[in-house]
């Protein structure tokens, strides 16, 4: 299917009437609209659903008094006037079906206070034979609701798959494309029909009893849907808390939370330091009021040093030649009288002192203590006194580091404020935890009692089978119950394992990480999807970011479109909205130029920017610009982009 011509006539924002050429030219698949945000992208999107599926583009099954106010609403009301409104919508295609391609063109149109009006022009001839009724159902054979919803989507479509957890947006998105949800609708039929076929054939008293039991049944699976409901809605709020707790944190961080953490045990054992700091200089100027001094003049003392250790031995030089003159006048005899004079000249020559010698008054006791001071304690004082200004250095750096976290942490009454709102946010969330727990209980409490009376219902209507006996068409009503269950649940299978092979092959080439290795296991019963690593590990689908989410959307979207078996036009709104720069790159680069013959991207700026149109240049068949007028309150659309400067005429 290839989407040739779009034409709107006082649609939403679209006053008066505008064509739009949206035909691919070969091998450039790619029609690009820009617009800011209100501009008319949606509308865009819209007029392409509803055109086709008429009353089911809408997500509600709505009556016709719903379906009315939901038509006044498309329709353009820039002049605040209602009577004699009136807005159509054209759409022109080509579809192939058994390897003929047909031109068909679509027309809708519908007046202020009425349901709308539907032509099929099939290759120039009006398809008079179909009513109303008919030609929606015709429309819906070539696009099926299912298929429609993978492949005309929106940025809210993706981020309802992103953050389903359940299974039940997967469920209900396999079960319309592959047609499941008629099956249980058919299934239903036969039950009622079943029920009916066996009251009418039962006694009074049977019917009574069975009705009864129905309604009470009936009354408690509305009860439990209403609390399921509930549950539903308080879920949300818990999903917005959390959002809420996640941005408290990180204001609280970005505040100096972090730091205000530690602040305190910080403060005192900088004190501690402080004080050790203290006692470190202490006894550091203890060294240095002692011996220490004598350390800073090594080399003068050890010459003085020199100086004394000779005055001393010139000093017992003398002493040794007063003692010998003494010795030899008191044993004046001949033995020593022929050697005398020459044992004092001897003594005179070994005790000259030595030219220039400094005469120093200290004793032996005071040169030794001296001695001491100056080639002992001086240089162990000077070791202390070293390695004292190496521990208050390291002592210093701990505390001007840890002034610096302690000036980097706001005080406490700052973040008085965060931490308040924080735990009240978590308390909030406490109570709503609580509560969805308290209604699931609730709603499982009403199930199971529904549930309780539907044993008793079927063992009611094997009695009342009994009173009409084994008739013909009930027995193969039954029997095509049981068959259609079968069918449904062998299909799903089937095709969940189709899903899971696309699924892969899609996510590995939308992923940024380029030696990822993944598997994908989708539970037959309750739809959950489970991501595998390489290991066969879990892969905790809440951890990953909401880009990596939205690529998981998009990837699961196109596994689902891949295995309609139908070709059919992607038409997609904002769908870059929350990916960062890397996942963009990868649906530019892998996802645009590759998703079908037609790809229809309806963008704001910040999304598709000048270098993305250089990328994709090759593959872009034709460029829109959706401007709104904030006088007239309308919008237009002309040809070329935001930045294009031969941007020319309204279509």
């Amino acid at each position: 299917m290839i989407i040739t011509k779009l034409s709107l006539n006082n649609f939403r924002v679209f006053a008066g009437k505008h064509e739009i050429d949206l035909r691919p030219e070969k091998d450039k698949p790619i029609i690009l609209f820009g617009g800011l945000n209100g501009a008319g992208k949606t509308s865009i999107l819209t007029a392409i659903r509803f055109v086709l599926l008429g009353r089911q583009a809408f997500s509600d099954s709505l009556s016709n008094p719903a379906f009315i106010n939901e038509l006044q609403k498309l329709i353009n009301n820039s002049d605040g006037k209602t009577d004699n409104k009136r807005a159509s919508l054209e759409l022109e295609f080509n579809y192939v079906r058994q390897g003929i391609c047909y031109n068909y063109c679509v027309k809708r149109h519908w007046q202020y206070g009425s349901i709308d009006e539907l032509v099929i022009v099939e290759n120039d001839i009006e398809k008079f034979e179909l009513n109303y009724e008919q030609a929606q159902a015709f429309l819906l054979e070539l696009i099926p609701t299912g298929i429609a919803d993978l492949v005309f989507f929106d940025g809210e479509k993706i981020a309802e798959l992103a953050e389903d957890n359940s299974g039940a947006i997967l469920q209900h998105a396999v079960k319309r494309l592959l047609g499941l949800d008629i099956v249980t609708r058919l299934k239903e039929d036969l039950r009622i029909y079943l029920r009916k076929a066996g009251i009418a054939a039962s006694e009074e008293k049977l019917k009574e009893q069975y009705h009864a039991l129905e309604s009470e049944k009936d009354e408690l699976l509305a009860q439990a849907l209403l609390k399921r409901s509930q549950a539903d809605l308080v879920f949300n709020s818990i999903t917005e808390l959390n959002l809420k707790i996640t941005s408290a944190e990180q204001d609280l961080l970005s505040g100096g939370g972090a730091w205000a953490s530690s602040r305190e045990a910080t403060i005192k054992s900088t004190d501690i330091n402080i004080q050790n700091k203290a006692v470190l200089e202490s006894r550091l100027q203890q060294e240095l009021e002692g011996d220490y001094a004598l350390s800073l003049a090594q080399n003068t003392l050890s010459a003085l040093l020199n100086e004394i250790a000779k005055t001393h031995g010139a000093a017992k030089k003398i002493a040794f030649k007063n003692q010998l003159n003494s010795f030899l006048e008191q044993h004046n005899s001949k033995q020593f009288f022929d050697y005398k004079d020459q044992l004092l000249s001897a003594a005179s020559e070994y005790s000259k002192p030595e030219d220039n010698l400094t005469t120093f008054d200290l004793s032996e006791q005071q040169s030794a203590l001296l001695h001491a001071q100056v080639t002992q304690r001086a240089l162990s004082s000077l070791k202390n006194a070293n390695a004292l200004k190496l521990e208050l250095v390291e002592l210093q750096n701990i505390i001007e580091n840890a002034s610096i976290n302690i000036a980097r942490a706001p005080e406490q009454e700052q973040l008085q404020q965060s931490f308040d709102k924080l735990r009240i946010l978590e308390k909030e969330k406490n109570i709503f935890v609580k509560d969805y727990k308290n209604i699931l209980l609730e709603a499982k409490t009403l199930f199971k009692s529904a549930q309780d009376l539907t044993s008793k219902l079927v063992k009611l209507q094997k009695e009342m089978k009994t009173a009409f006996g084994e008739e013909d068409s009930a027995i193969r009503a039954s029997r095509t119950i049981t068959l259609l269950d079968e069918f449904a649940t062998e299909l799903a299978k089937l095709k969940l394992t189709e899903i899971e092979t696309k699924f892969i092959k899609s996510y590995k080439e939308l992923n940024r990480k380029e030696d990822l290795k993944i598997d994908i296991s989708i539970d037959p019963q309750s739809y959950n999807v489970i991501l595998l690593d390489n290991f066969g590990n879990n892969i905790d689908k809440n951890g990953l970011s909401a880009g990596e989410k939205q690529i998981f959307a998009i990837a699961m979207l196109d596994a689902l479109a891949a295995i309609s078996g139908k070709k059919l036009p992607v038409v997609i709104d904002t769908p870059l909205g929350r990916l960062d720069s890397n996942h963009r790159d990868k649906l530019v680069q892998h996802y645009f130029p590759k998703a079908s013959e037609q790809v229809i991207i309806l963008s704001t700026d910040t999304e598709i920017n000048e270098q993305y149109i250089k990328q994709m240049k090759d593959s872009i068949s034709r460029k829109y610009d959706i401007s709104f007028d904030q006088i007239t309150k309308t919008s237009s659309v002309t040809t070329g982009y935001f930045w294009d400067e031969d941007k020319v005429g309204v279509v």
